[in-house]
């Protein structure tokens, strides 16, 4: 049993506690209780009267909350219309970047030459056995199954190609 002291509380419209001082507070933070809340001390169950009407009950439960203020903006004006100022050309705008650029010179990543290409060889040779399996078949003499091997032979040479040369990156 705390030692502190202890209230009762009106909480919709009934009578509840007695409650310590960190209960209240949970209250407090949770909404449960509002300044306007009716409260008695433990001792004196029929002394009721608003939290905020204790002031030190009220200070302990609904603490003043800091106030944040922001500073002085201060605004710098650049363009005055009393002081001159020299617009500069594209040409100066393109001489300071190449000097910018110039100076960072070997900070900068050298371009790399094009990768060795083998994507002609890769293609000659899936084409050889693409075409060589639609003319042994074709040799062997069926029929009923020429028009799918001119099909197979007509897409398989169409895709490749796309394949290689207009999907894949320089490999």
């Amino acid at each position: 049993m705390s030692s502190g002291p202890r209230f009762f509380l009106t909480e919709d419209g009934r009578r509840t506690g007695p409650h310590s001082l960190a209960v209240l507070k949970q209250k407090a933070e949770l909404g449960v209780i509002k300044p306007d809340s009716a409260h008695a001390p433990e001792a004196e169950p029929d002394a009721w009267e608003p939290i905020r009407d204790s002031s030190v009950l009220h200070e302990e439960l609904f603490p003043a909350r800091p106030s944040f203020t922001l500073a002085h903006r201060a605004v710098e004006t650049v363009n005055t219309p009393g002081e001159p100022r020299h617009a500069p050309s594209v040409d100066e705008m393109l001489r300071a970047n190449l000097a910018r650029q110039q100076a960072a010179e070997g900070e900068l990543l050298k371009p790399m030459p094009p990768r060795s290409n083998r994507r002609r060889n890769d293609y000659l040779i899936l084409a050889a056995m693409i075409n060589g399996l639609v003319v042994v078949n074709l040799i062997i003499g069926r029929p009923w199954y020429d028009p799918f091997l001119i099909g197979f032979f007509v897409m398989g040479n169409v895709s490749l190609a796309w394949v290689l040369f207009g999907v894949m990156d320089r490999y």
